[in-house]
């Protein structure tokens, strides 16, 4: 009996104590994108934007985020761009009594596009404002993003993609995140491609495991180009 009871207290405190260890770092976590870019003009575009952060992969929430930016194509390989963001973040992993953090978020970016023998290669940069809602305070942050991207056609359908995205905080911790992805997409529609990404997400001293799962739809109201016929 003495024997039986020991056992039980030794596995009732082991897993105290892997509970108590758990972190962000423990588990698999998934986001999952949508995005749909529709194009009015030849030159102004919208994209609503959402995603979903879980800190495994079909279960415990930790981020939602969604967008609306409003795009000039100045020229057809570059683009500015001048959005509005909210973010509701639960930064504890285990349940808790905590309010999330509320974030209303302005960003303005450029985005470079263009081609080196088959890859395409993206160049973005983006300047974040950012209004925080914490538990018992009101915070605003700076911060500037660039983001390289790397596409290389296997064929029509299929396509290898590679993403480096560096943060700098105009704050404390200046550089305080990194993204790095590598994945494969799909053509999957004429208009609709999904991604699929493994990355590794370094935030806050923490060295994070990702699955992206991302689909991106391409519409447009253009309307169709006249041709004029000699009289």
């Amino acid at each position: 009996m003495k024997t039986l009871l020991s056992i039980i207290l030794i596995l009732l405190l082991t897993q105290t104590q892997l509970t108590a260890q758990n972190t962000a770092e423990d588990y698999l976590g998934a986001w999952y994108t949508l995005g749909i870019n529709h194009k009015f003009t030849e030159h102004f575009s919208i994209t609503p934007y959402a995603e979903l952060h879980l800190y495994e992969t079909a279960s415990n929430y930790n981020l939602t985020f969604a967008s609306l930016s409003g795009n000039y194509h100045f020229k057809p390989n570059q683009t500015i761009s001048i959005a509005y963001a909210f973010l509701d973040i639960d930064s504890v992993i285990d349940e808790d009594n905590q309010p999330n953090t509320k974030e209303n978020r302005i960003y303005e970016q450029y985005s470079y596009l263009h081609k080196t023998g088959r890859f395409s290669i993206q160049h973005r940069f983006r300047l974040e404002q950012r209004f925080l809602k914490l538990a018992d305070q009101h915070n605003m942050q700076n911060r500037l993003r660039y983001r390289l991207g790397l596409e290389y056609p296997i064929n029509t359908t299929l396509f290898l993609a590679l993403k480096d995205e560096p943060f700098v905080n105009f704050q404390d911790q200046v550089f305080h995140e990194n993204r790095f992805f590598i994945g494969v997409g799909i053509h999957i529609l004429k208009n609709t491609q999904l991604e699929v990404d493994y990355f590794k997400h370094h935030i806050n001293k923490n060295n994070l495991n990702r699955i992206q799962i991302s689909i991106t739809i391409n519409t447009n109201s253009k309307p169709p180009k006249t041709i004029s016929t000699p009289l």
